[in-house]
């Protein structure tokens, strides 16, 4: 790797840098109020590198969530990686040795980056990608790393009472990431769906019908109930006019 190549994706990843850095540090910090070391911050960037996998699964692990509920969480999380995957098929095609970090490297801002970016001239375009992805988490990782950091030293030196509300990043990241999808798809009817099940399943739990082990199972089954009563119809009266039309068409 030249340092032509090297400094192009810089300037390319420059907008990811900025994003990750402020993002990473909360989640930094967010671990370390939860008693974990620093370098956990680092580790769980390099083999895990979720993003919002991450910040969700300090939650789940200090409020000792099963193994089986860690998984399905973090799947339902990270399912719509699974469409980015599809779509970068041609681009991955020939990556060879390089493919499965390739694949592993992909999140929300490294794959807009290489569906949108211009491969320099003369430069190979899978190794051009696995930089950009390499930078893309080591930008999320020196985030990570400086608020783990950060928040355990000014702890040890009493500053802990500057950093309370830490634990709440989790919950403005997810808010900050429904209004983005709010604004995007124009649809409020999943939002709700969550947000009502997610209500029903905490009055279950203060009445005793269930315990607090069970909120996440429930919340995504009655969630999930609500969209096929609100969505089903509609979808298999579209597919019936589609069927229709086609069967117009070869008559």
């Amino acid at each position: 790797m030249n340092r032509y190549v090297f400094a192009h994706a810089l300037k390319i990843t420059a907008p990811v840098f900025f994003g990750y850095i402020a993002i990473g540090i909360g989640f930094g910090m967010l671990l370390a109020n939860a008693g974990y070391p620093w370098w956990l911050a680092v580790l769980s960037g390099v083999v895990m590198y979720t993003g919002s996998g991450q910040y969700f699964i300090v939650g789940q692990l200090a409020s000792g969530a099963s193994f089986a509920e860690i998984i399905l969480v973090q799947f339902l999380l990270s399912i719509r990686h699974v469409f980015y995957g599809l779509s970068l098929i041609s681009k991955y095609k020939n990556a060879g040795g390089k493919k499965p970090y390739l694949i592993f490297a992909i999140t929300d801002e490294t794959f807009a980056l290489v569906q949108g970016i211009e491969v320099p001239p003369r430069v190979n375009k899978i190794s051009f990608y696995a930089v950009v992805s390499a930078l893309d988490q080591s930008y999320w990782c020196l985030g990570s790393l400086i608020g783990a950091v950060a928040y355990t030293v000014m702890n040890r030196y009493g500053l802990g009472k500057f950093l309370t509300g830490v634990d709440f990043a989790l919950t403005s990241l997810f808010i900050v990431l429904l209004i983005e999808q709010l604004k995007s798809s124009k649809d409020c009817v999943p939002a709700l769906a969550g947000g009502l099940a997610a209500v029903f399943s905490v009055v279950l739990y203060k009445t005793g019908v269930f315990g607090s082990s069970n909120i996440i199972w429930f919340s995504i089954c009655a969630a999930l109930g609500v969209m096929l009563l609100a969505r089903g119809p509609s979808f298999f009266a579209k597919e019936k006019i589609l069927s229709n039309s086609k069967s117009e068409k070869l008559a």
